[in-house]
């Protein structure tokens, strides 16, 4: 099965996608590639790489976007850019991920607004349906999950880039991720490779984790 099918497969009974970390709108489009006619909602937090998703999205209206980013909390934190935007976070990259993408080097930082799941979800017109939340946030996934709070346990399944190895400074690890969200009864539903690897050590970088939720009984409002 390729990742497309399998997407197809699981967004038949989602009604809204969360894209956090959307860059210039490349999972969107490749969502809709897979199918999905319900309404999206993306995350970029960088103004110049915010312009090119608003340039993906304009011709339909089904998809939103927001400069933001998404975080533990509400107010503001210091975005980390990178030449090609791909390698942005609010993380320091350590000095694989420098090796590995030597031309993606830092351009500068931003001061950008946060805001989290949790205080976003009613606005967002999240009660009552069933979501499916992708998150590629360079480093700062669990952050981004612990912002959601209770409201965690209404998200049907999540997308998470995995780091197998160290990329970001003070990220958490593989098994910490996967700890936190067996804690939180969500099950592994596929793990697809997300990067090729180091061909100096055969080391694979990360992959792309799919879980499902394990909670019912818990699309109401808080």
């Amino acid at each position: 099965m390729t990742s497309q099918e399998r997407r197809r497969i699981l967004l038949r009974d989602i009604d809204v996608v969360i894209d956090g970390g959307a860059n210039g709108g490349q999972y969107g489009k490749w969502i809709r590639q897979c199918g999905f006619r319900g309404k999206m909602i993306s995350f970029e937090p960088a103004s110049e790489t915010f312009a090119v998703l608003c340039e993906a999205a304009h011709s339909d209206d089904n998809w939103h976007c927001h400069n933001v980013a998404l975080g533990p909390e509400d107010g503001q934190v210091l975005l980390r850019l990178t030449r090609t935007s791909l390698g942005s976070s609010v993380l320091r990259r350590t000095d694989l991920h420098t090796r590995m993408w030597p031309d993606d080097v830092e351009a500068g930082t931003e001061l950008v607004p946060m805001r989290s799941l949790r205080s976003l979800w009613h606005e967002l017109g999240c009660d009552g349906r069933q979501v499916y939340l992708k998150l590629d946030v360079e480093g700062a996934e669990l952050s981004v999950l612990e912002g959601a709070g209770p409201l965690l346990d209404r998200i049907s399944l999540l997308e998470l880039e995995l780091p197998l190895v160290n990329m970001h400074h003070d990220a958490p690890t593989f098994a910490d991720m996967v700890n936190y969200l067996t804690a939180r009864r969500f099950s592994a539903v596929a793990l697809e490779q997300n990067h090729s690897g180091d061909n100096a050590t055969g080391q694979m970088l990360m992959i792309d984790g799919i879980f499902r939720s394990s909670n019912s009984g818990s699309r109401g409002v808080a």
